[in-house]
């Protein structure tokens, strides 16, 4: 059974889904963490994650 995802999950998603969405390619990892205002060792591990 699959869990839920977290909130701070669905608002990676949702970022993702809409720069794709717009710009016609998947975010950089960098773009993210400017976004979301965190450093490569937050957003690496959540990208892995949500890849699962």
């Amino acid at each position: 059974m699959a869990l839920p995802y977290r909130p701070n999950q669905g608002q990676y998603l949702a970022f993702i889904y809409y720069y794709t969405k717009l710009n016609g390619r998947p975010p950089a990892q960098r773009g993210m963490q400017a976004y979301f205002k965190t450093t490569p060792p937050t957003v690496h591990p959540m990208v892995l994650t949500l890849e699962k």
